[in-house]
């Protein structure tokens, strides 16, 4: 597989998806696009607009049904708007959530550990009934996730902070899941070709260079990785084998807010006091765990097909630093790199992706455009166009009035969509990011969906009067390197 451009391309096979939009088929492409699609990335982002649209109304008239009355935050807010039904996509826009929503329970909930209320707060945003389970002897963010991890389907993830809080999001293993085993269609076709390609798992080695648990959402898909795509526990790889601290990571945000507003540092509650030991451990070993993933890296790797999904800072750091070692493209040109999260609010060289495919040798490197709220993402083309797969639903809004951009020609504004993949909690978003859209030209690669143009930037960016709204992931390592310096080095 390649990811250079082929004329053949430019006229893939027409597409022999039935337009059958029965309940049963919508199910089917709410369930599992890639079985929808007949496995195909030819016909999954090569579909007439018209059938676009279809499956997008179809698909959001069956969520809002099945959520109707079964969740407790999307049926106070349709009440307030008195939207009792979904008949054009437009309709659903009153009903988006705001990055407030994930973040909407009072501060005291964590200050104070009080997580049976913070799980109250969650269940109502979420299917899954959370209210029989027992976290009354939790004494930790940490704890609080791993318990409600095991006492139930759920994965809740969090981002990395921003205002000194945590947002924390309901997902379930499920949804991590159906959206890895997308990746064998999307990463591992070629588009314009007519044969399916290969079904999960893959088998195929799979390398994150962070932390092997955690609950920042691109850490949070590692088991769903390791299942569809590395197919066993031994071929998938990561640089640390312990889990990333969301406690570490709340007060790593405490102190960036701090310091934005000229106050003092914050002090370490005694419940990370009483981790130090802990987080002592976890620095102490990083060297070597590091020297261990490199050393597996040249070796037990080495010529290997593998697959890698990480923040393409991350991935810039590893690069440089296996280059400065000698090392250089390590991998079986057919690898495939998905990265993404580190062009807005990071600054790499422009050299960014030459230097990780020289480290890594990988001729599929593919820059996505997703979130933490997006159980999908958008692609990039050889062109450099980032292709919206077909199950999550774009808006474009005015940035000062939230009201809807047309869905035609191009428009520029706030970014928002409806992901029909999650089916345990309402899927529409509402972000803080401003992209361009071209909803209707004919890219040269042969894919029809709609498709970002140009830069993705934060509207605080360029909008003076727009606060920042998210920190993106892209932040987590250095946030969190500073936070163990900052235990180990204040607690005695």
């Amino acid at each position: 597989m390649s990811n250079s451009h082929d004329d053949s391309m430019l006229n893939p096979p027409t597409s022999v998806i039935e337009q059958d939009f029965s309940v049963e088929r919508i199910d089917i492409f709410l369930d599992n696009p890639s079985k929808y699609f007949n496995f195909s990335l030819t016909q999954m982002m090569g579909l007439s607009r018209t059938h676009l649209d279809s499956l997008h109304i179809a698909g959001l008239k069956r969520r809002f049904d099945q959520f109707r009355g079964t969740l407790p935050m999307l049926d106070k807010l349709a009440n307030s708007e008195e939207i009792s039904a979904i008949n054009q996509l437009d309709d659903v826009l009153p009903l988006l959530f705001g990055h407030e929503v994930y973040k909407s329970y009072p501060a005291s909930f964590l200050e104070n550990g009080q997580y049976s209320q913070l799980t109250a707060w969650l269940n109502k945003l979420t299917t899954i009934d959370l209210s029989k389970i027992d976290v009354s002897s939790c004494r930790s963010i940490d704890d609080w996730l791993t318990t409600l991890s095991r006492e139930s389907p759920m994965v809740v993830v969090h981002t990395s902070g921003t205002s000194g809080t945590l947002s924390f999001l309901p997902s379930t293993k499920s949804d991590w899941s159906r959206y890895i085993e997308q990746f064998a269609v999307l990463y591992f076709q070629r588009f314009g070709q007519s044969e399916p390609g290969p079904k999960v798992p893959l088998n195929i080695d799979c390398i994150y260079p962070f932390f092997r648990y955690g609950a920042l959402s691109h850490i949070a898909i590692n088991q769903a990785a390791s299942d569809a795509v590395a197919g066993d526990e031994s071929r998938f790889h990561t640089a640390y084998p312990g889990r990333l601290s969301a406690d570490l990571l709340l007060l790593a945000a405490k102190r960036r807010a701090a310091k934005a507003k000229g106050l003092p540092d914050v002090e370490i509650s005694p419940e990370l006091a009483a981790r130090r030991d802990e987080f002592d451990a976890q620095q102490r070993d990083m060297p070597n765990h590091i020297a261990n993933f490199f050393d597996t890296l040249r070796t037990k790797l080495a010529g290997k097909q593998v697959f890698l999904v990480s923040a393409s800072n991350m991935l810039h750091s590893l690069a440089v630093d296996g280059l400065k070692q000698g090392m250089k493209r390590i991998f079986s040109p057919n690898s495939v790199i998905a990265t993404g999260g580190g062009g807005k609010g990071s600054v790499l060289p422009e050299d960014w992706q030459e230097t990780i495919k020289a480290f890594f040798g990988a001729e599929n490197l593919f820059v996505v455009f997703g979130m933490t709220e997006m159980l999908g993402q958008f692609i990039t083309c050889e062109h450099g166009h980032y292709h919206a797969v077909p199950w999550i639903i774009p808006f474009i809004l005015d940035a000062d009035t939230n009201q809807p951009l047309p869905r035609q020609g191009t428009a520029t504004g706030r970014f928002a969509f409806y992901d029909l993949l999650a089916d345990t909690r309402w899927g529409g978003f509402i972000s803080g990011d401003q992209v361009t859209l071209d909803w209707d030209s004919a890219c040269p690669c042969g894919r029809t969906t709609p498709f970002i143009v140009g830069k993705i930037q934060r509207l605080s960016e360029v909008r003076a009067d727009i606060g920042e709204e998210k920190i993106n992931c892209a932040a987590a390592p250095d946030d969190y390197a500073k936070a163990l310096d900052f235990v180990s080095e204040s607690v005695v």
